[in-house]
């Protein structure tokens, strides 16, 4: 299909029957800027209201034998936790021609014109905003039936995280919290360290496990790690060291946030299965779908999805975070 003429009136019938015929070429919102936090999750398709999660924690069977047997032990604990979807909007109204030199630009740059039409690259590009806005929700999102923005529709990590806590369901008492020191340039490295100590053997043979941190303390750490002065036998230089937190073999991945409050210093430990993310079909992600909307010269697309995220456990077994909140003014 040739491209789009785009001082002309807008054929929505032909832009759709472009968006079929290069579905392939379509992105989606968990491929673009919300991917660098989401591929630290677990994905759970195909659910379209909430879904129960769970995992079996090992108790004590064993004891002496005494001459009979009782059977009053439990292999396990399952303690559930409901992961929730909830509805979510893309929406585009916007003039065509604004977007032709950014257009050509990026298709000059090794795409062909006649195998990426404009229709398609304009999709793309409203799927790239939303994932943008995605990813800058994903942790402070907050529940408000009330109000219509992104930061509305669904409860983020972060704010799961704080409400677990003041139920008490986070505590030192229970193991899943630990007291840091404000962190700074000279002590990061040696707190972070401490909350991972702070876990049970375990967590602590497990290989996949991440530090959740903001991208400045992730440069406070790197400049921590600067003025310790020699690499860790075994590391591969500065690469190794920066990726993984320092004293762990590699275990401990340092996954830093570009999208915490500014000055956050909420630290989360756990794993990649520990934290879900629920939706439904993988397609919904990359569905805009142009609809004519009465005038001829703007290009009009809307979708849904629907989303939400979870901890599998909050046992101290599984998850560990520090005493600071997640905003620095709560």
């Amino acid at each position: 299909m040739a491209e789009m003429d785009m001082k002309s009136p807008i054929d929505i019938s032909e832009v759709i029957g472009a968006v079929r015929e290069h579905q392939d070429l379509l992105t989606a919102l968990d491929a673009e800027d919300a991917a660098s936090v989401l591929q630290h999750f677990t994905p759970i398709p195909g659910v379209k209201d909430s879904i129960v999660l769970g995992r079996t924690t090992l108790m004590k069977i064993s004891r002496k034998y005494t001459g009979q047997f009782i059977g009053s032990k439990e292999a396990g604990k399952i303690v559930p936790r409901t992961l929730t979807v909830h509805p979510c909007v893309m929406e585009m109204d916007d003039e065509p021609e604004r977007y032709r030199r950014t257009y050509i630009t990026e298709v000059a740059g090794g795409l062909n014109p006649e195998s990426h039409p404009f229709e398609i690259w304009l999709i793309n590009y409203g799927i790239k905003c939303a994932s943008q806005e995605l990813h800058d929700v994903i942790m402070i999102a907050d529940l408000n039936s009330e109000q219509s923005e992104l930061k509305d529709s669904f409860d983020g990590v972060g704010t799961i995280l704080m409400d677990e806590k003041t139920a008490t369901n986070i505590s030192a008492e229970k193991g899943n919290m630990i007291t840091t020191e404000e962190f700074s340039r000279a002590n990061i490295g040696d707190e972070l360290l401490k909350i991972y100590r702070n876990m049970p053997n375990t967590f602590r043979n497990k290989t996949d496990i991440k530090m959740f941190l903001s991208s400045d303390l992730g440069d406070m750490y790197d400049d921590w790690l600067a003025d310790q002065g020699v690499f860790v036998l075994g590391s591969n230089a500065e690469t190794a060291d920066t990726k993984y937190l320092r004293n762990t073999k590699g275990k401990v991945e340092l996954v830093r946030l570009t999208n915490l409050p500014e000055g956050s210093q909420l630290v989360i430990l756990t794993t990649k299965q520990n934290i879900c993310y629920g939706y439904d079909d993988p397609s919904d992600f990359s569905s805009l779908t142009p609809f004519n909307s009465g005038n001829p010269y703007h290009f009009t697309a809307a979708g849904k999805y629907v989303l939400g995220f979870q901890f599998v456990s909050l046992d101290k077994s599984e998850l560990c975070i520090n005493d600071k909140p997640l905003t620095p003014a709560d």
